[in-house]
């Protein structure tokens, strides 16, 4: 069974993003530092008001999905992470909601 963590980008006013930055160079720099430690794939969503026009609580996320929970820690526990994390403040001001969770069910 595969793990997944989503990554969200708070939808506030004063929140600056850069989401090119981070398709481009970010979720790279994921790939290329956690891949070996089992990234299978990942996405990025960014989110739209709700069918009734209510605004979303998050501007934009990513899902990324790993071989297991075990892989996840491994990788959060390298040498590499801090590359990855210290890069958050080259496309965001705010910091981002993680959620790690087992994959119970795929289509």
């Amino acid at each position: 069974m595969t793990y997944t963590l989503t990554v969200l980008y708070p939808h506030e006013t004063d929140a600056n993003y850069n989401i090119d930055y981070y398709v481009s160079n970010h979720m790279s720099l994921v790939e290329r530092h956690w891949k070996k430690y089992g990234v299978q794939s990942w996405s990025v969503n960014r989110f739209n008001p709700a069918v009734d026009g209510t605004r979303p609580r998050y501007t934009f996320g990513c899902i990324i999905v790993w071989e297991s929970e075990e892989s996840v820690q491994r990788a959060f526990n390298g040498p590499e992470s801090a590359a990855v994390l210290e890069d958050i403040p080259k496309f965001s001001n705010k910091q981002p909601t993680f959620l790690f969770g087992e994959s119970v069910a795929m289509a």
